[in-house]
């Protein structure tokens, strides 16, 4: 099997690119929403014109949680009838998180069908669909788990310890395995929000709006050889709450 990857296009063309492909596979993302009680978080997919979905939680991967110092904390996990809720022993700087959505299949002008092609009879073109997550709730300028990689195969990483602030821009390194990676749509939310293009060295600049952002990211790989899909659709969403503009 060998993969041709590419970023994805304009944000413009993007919602075309994406239904065309395969709307309900790719247009979704992942996030932890903060409940009431501290250290509690609930694990939301969805995000496409505002709705959320339900969903297995087999297809929620490992949470990891880190304090400000890098160390690992304790994580509980539990399964709802509205999704999988996580509670952190500890005061978390950042999680991370995971989530497969499986692989998706079209025949020639029919509906996407969650199963891999060589199960899809007449399927033209299937999508694996996987997404990941970083929440950073803690901007201490001592520490750098703000701006440290967390080796996520796909990773947004704020290039500044402070404290992000509604209307200030905001510069983030796009990491594909570690590395810069150029050419990559960064947007200021899954509908298409302002956004920008990163550069040679991975960078790419956002103004963050006040309250909670998702800062949306996503790549696609043509693959070949493989019969179970055509194309590795990788989408990211970094979580952090922006102060008022003073």
């Amino acid at each position: 099997m060998s993969t041709k990857t590419h970023a994805f296009p304009a944000r413009s063309l993007l919602a075309t690119l994406l239904i065309a492909a395969c709307a309900s596979a790719s247009a979704h993302t992942v996030w932890l929403e903060a409940e009431t009680a501290a250290g509690q978080y609930r694990v939301v997919f969805g995000g496409h014109e505002g709705r959320t979905e339900a969903y297995a939680a087999s297809k929620v991967g490992p949470l990891d949680a880190f304090a400000a110092d890098g160390g690992t904390l304790p994580v509980v996990r539990s399964e709802t009838g509205d999704g999988v809720r996580v509670r952190v022993e500890g005061d978390a700087a950042v999680l991370l998180l995971s989530f497969d959505n499986g692989i998706w299949s079209r025949a020639e002008a029919g509906r996407s069908i969650k199963k891999p092609m060589n199960e899809v009879p007449g399927a033209v073109s299937g999508v694996r669909a996987l997404k990941y997550h970083k929440t950073i709730s803690s901007w201490d300028r001592g520490s750098r788990a703000a701006t440290r990689a967390w080796g996520q195969p796909f990773e947004l990483v704020p290039a500044d310890a402070a404290a992000p602030r509604a209307g200030v821009p905001l510069k983030l390194r796009v990491l594909i395995d570690g590395k810069p990676a150029a050419g990559i749509s960064v947007a200021a939310g899954e509908e298409g929000g302002p956004g920008a293009v990163s550069d040679a060295d991975g960078f790419a600049t956002i103004v963050p709006q006040a309250g909670f952002n998702r800062i949306w990211a996503g790549q696609r790989s043509e693959v070949e050889g493989d019969p179970r899909y055509t194309t590795l659709s990788i989408e990211y969403l970094l979580g952090f709450d922006a102060e008022p503009q003073r």
